[in-house]
């Protein structure tokens, strides 16, 4: 008897798999804390890159968001764009397994139907091992690339789907069921299968987007510095004295009973955050980072370089 004519929807172990993933973490939620890691990664590794710390920088939640936004459109674009494809070739299989069932048989009973379905069930399962197989090893060198260090953990992912694809398949269409047959001591079995598959799902998840924020920081670390000439000029007025070391240059103010007494060039603006000024100097050779803090002893005065 047919999974139709028994009143079984052949969807439901597939549906059951996306109740899981609802039960355990709303789509909404899963994409904000995704945005969240990125950005706090992204952020740390690029205050790093620059010999800062990210505690400096006190961005909050909201901060960590909108500055991941226009990094992880792209990919989250293509994950749905993923997501969708490999959903409509599942209906294509459902609906070509139907095509292909005769009344009161279990699907699909023509023997050249079967052979096309397992070899299906067969080139996913071997994509999807050599995918795994290509991931571990990308993660395993030493001194990868940028795009090989991204590429490595989707490779894990895109396996465990094909992996986990395939073996849906082969239950669904090749094992011999007993319709006669009660529920046994491994009733549950199925649940905990399918809840493992989700957390290990969402775990690469993190991976992913851990190394592709890592990627990023790392490149807008680098686009940073190499826009230091680029940025406006800034000079450091200030009532007492700061003692900043050369390359910057320290100028002594007349008369004594000015409100700022000292006054600070050749230096660069980096960015403002949580009430300060990064700055650099204007001297390419100098990596040296000086914060000043917000405040009434200081004037700061931009100009276009």
């Amino acid at each position: 008897m047919t999974a139709e004519a028994a009143g079984v929807d052949p969807t439901r172990s597939l549906r059951a798999t996306f109740k899981g993933i609802g039960t355990v973490v709303a789509p909404t939620s899963a994409v904000t804390a995704l945005l969240y890691y990125f950005g706090w990664i992204r952020t740390s590794v690029q205050a790093t890159q620059l010999g800062l710390d990210d505690s400096l920088l006190g961005y909050s939640t909201q901060d960590y968001l909108l500055r991941s936004m226009s990094s992880m459109l792209a990919p989250l674009v293509l994950g749905l764009v993923a997501t969708l494809a490999a959903l409509g070739f599942h209906t294509l299989v459902m609906a070509w397994a139907r095509r292909q069932t005769p009344v009161g048989e279990d699907p699909p009973a023509e023997p050249a139907a079967r052979r096309l379905l397992g070899r299906v069930t067969v080139g996913l399962a071997a994509a999807g091992l050599l995918s795994l197989a290509l991931g571990v090893v990308g993660t395993r060198v030493k001194k990868p690339s940028h795009e090989l260090y991204v590429a490595s953990p989707v490779c894990v992912t895109v396996g465990i789907v094909l992996v986990v694809y395939a073996v849906h398949l082969y239950r669904r269409f090749f094992v011999i069921r007993d319709p006669a047959a009660t529920t046994g001591p491994f009733e549950g079995f199925g649940v905990i299968v399918t809840s493992t598959i989700v957390m290990l799902l969402l775990l690469s998840m993190f991976w992913n987007v851990s190394h592709y924020a890592l990627v990023k920081g790392r490149i807008l670390a680098a686009t940073v510095e190499a826009a230091v000439p680029r940025q406006p000029g800034v000079i450091v007025y200030s009532e007492k004295r700061l003692y900043l070391q050369a390359p910057v240059v320290e100028t002594r103010l007349e008369p004594e009973n000015a409100a700022y007494n000292y006054a600070y060039s050749g230096l660069k603006l980096l960015f403002h955050a949580n009430g300060k000024y990064f700055l650099r100097p204007s001297d390419p050779s100098s990596s040296v980072n000086i914060v000043i803090p917000d405040g009434l002893d200081i004037r700061l005065e931009l100009f276009k370089s």
